[in-house]
């Protein structure tokens, strides 16, 4: 090669390369700054960008107690889709579908960042509610606003998506029982609350923080934004053809009095509902509950309160009983999985990849009921399951959870929030 066009490839090499990483560079500059702009299905490409990169309006406590909460004064505005099937599963599990449930979406924290009304908080509350994120806007008007109005009661909400039942007490001894409730009504989601607290101890035992912690092994590729925003651009522009038909497993159909319901189920909360009574009751993550809960007990009473576990039912709970169709039934049950313990007979909650029965997960889905509404009795703390209610209600009238998103829809928001009206109404008589 002459000296010349050594030359000459280098006048187009440099400026070229240089070229390319100014653009990698600006994009993950712009994608980190504006969030909002990387595409779902890049967030749903990997857990690390869809907590952390998606989601960059969390802070995080150091040691942990609550773990994390929203950033002060945030505010996201805008449409929402809870039909978007990748809200429930990021793979190409469901079939495409016409459906659009947009709705203009508005949320807000206050100045602790919870979920509140913005400004500051008062000094006293009637109700404090810990949650996860079944305390997040999920339709135009929440459960806990439709509660403020139905009992004229001020209401404080601690919640984050994902907490446990260890997140919110610790939320509730932090902030919420020096604000002198009369209640205090700590959510229970059947569909990962158990699995979470096992997450929880985990990265409370570890001295680092929440995000420290999930970031401490991660490679620099999947810290990256842009390879992931470059593969998906080039599925888009040239998609791959489909050398055999695509086997969606969703939507599911659901008979119900006003006709059958389609919807995706949501995998991941299939695990827990996989385990029987026993194994649960066994579990490091039970164990660990249970010890917090008995606190917060104590505490609520020693403050003149009363302590209220609300159970609420997964979708995949409620709906089961109501799929008959033999394809549906198979593909749940292929994602159902095998639990036992990491010792035996004790231990954290462990999953083998071996699916259970038709007869086997019926009746492993309502071993949380049964075990929380035991314990709850055991100890004599006060327990609204939904559980019940929610099933029997969806058989009268149809959907109360969103087609693909895993949280109640408008008429789920009402439901939950006339059952817990009564239910205190009638408890305090």
């Amino acid at each position: 090669m002459t000296p010349e066009t050594r030359s000459r490839l280098l006048n187009i090499l440099v400026p070229f390369s240089l070229s390319i990483l100014a653009v990698f560079v600006t994009l993950e500059v712009a994608f980190r700054l504006f969030y909002q702009l990387i595409p779902m299905e890049v967030c749903a490409a990997d857990h690390i960008i869809g907590t952390y990169y998606c989601q960059p309006y969390f802070e995080y406590d150091k040691p942990i107690r609550y773990g994390y909460k929203y950033i002060p004064g945030f505010r996201l505005e805008g449409m929402w889709d809870p039909a978007n099937p990748f809200l429930a599963n990021s793979e190409n599990s469901t079939a495409p579908t016409p459906r659009d449930d947009a709705f203009p979406y508005l949320f807000e924290t206050d100045d602790m960042g919870f979920p509140n009304k913005p400004g500051p908080w008062q000094d006293n509350y009637n109700i404090v509610i810990a949650g996860d994120s079944f305390t997040i806007r999920t339709a135009p008007q929440t459960w806990m606003e439709l509660l403020a109005e139905q009992t004229g009661s001020d209401i404080l909400t601690l919640g984050a998506p994902s907490w446990s039942t260890l997140n919110e007490v610790e939320a509730i001894k932090q902030f919420g029982l020096d604000k002198n409730p009369e209640w205090v009504l700590l959510m229970f989601f059947e569909g990962n609350d158990l699995v979470n607290t096992g997450q929880y101890l985990e990265r409370r035992d570890s001295g680092l923080n929440w995000r420290e912690f999930d970031m401490q092994d991660v490679s620099l590729r999947r810290r990256l934004l842009t390879p992931h925003f470059a593969r998906y651009l080039w599925d888009k522009l040239f998609p791959g053809e489909e050398t055999a038909p695509v086997k969606y497993r969703y939507p599911v159909a659901a008979s119900t009095e006003v006709g059958e319901i389609e919807t995706v189920f949501k995998e991941v909360h299939l695990l827990p509902l996989s385990a029987d009574y026993e194994t649960l009751a066994r579990s490091d993550e039970f164990a660990a509950m249970k010890e917090g809960l008995l606190e917060l007990q104590a505490l609520t009473e020693a403050q003149g309160a009363r302590l209220v576990v609300v159970y609420i039912p997964s979708k995949e709970h409620v709906l089961w009983s109501r799929v008959w169709d033999e394809v549906d039934v198979n593909n749940v049950l292929e994602r159902t999985v095998t639990v036992r313990l990491s010792e035996g007979d004790h231990g954290r909650l462990l999953f083998d990849p071996i699916y259970l029965s038709y007869d086997q997960f019926t009746a492993n889905q309502r071993a949380q009921e049964q075990l929380l509404s035991d314990f709850t009795a055991e100890v004599g703390i006060e327990f609204l399951n939904l559980t019940p209610i929610f099933w029997q209600k969806s058989i009268e009238t149809g959907e109360l959870y969103h087609f693909a998103d895993p949280h109640w829809n408008q008429a789920g928001n009402q439901l939950a929030a006339d059952a817990i009206a009564t239910f205190l109404r009638e408890i305090k008589q």
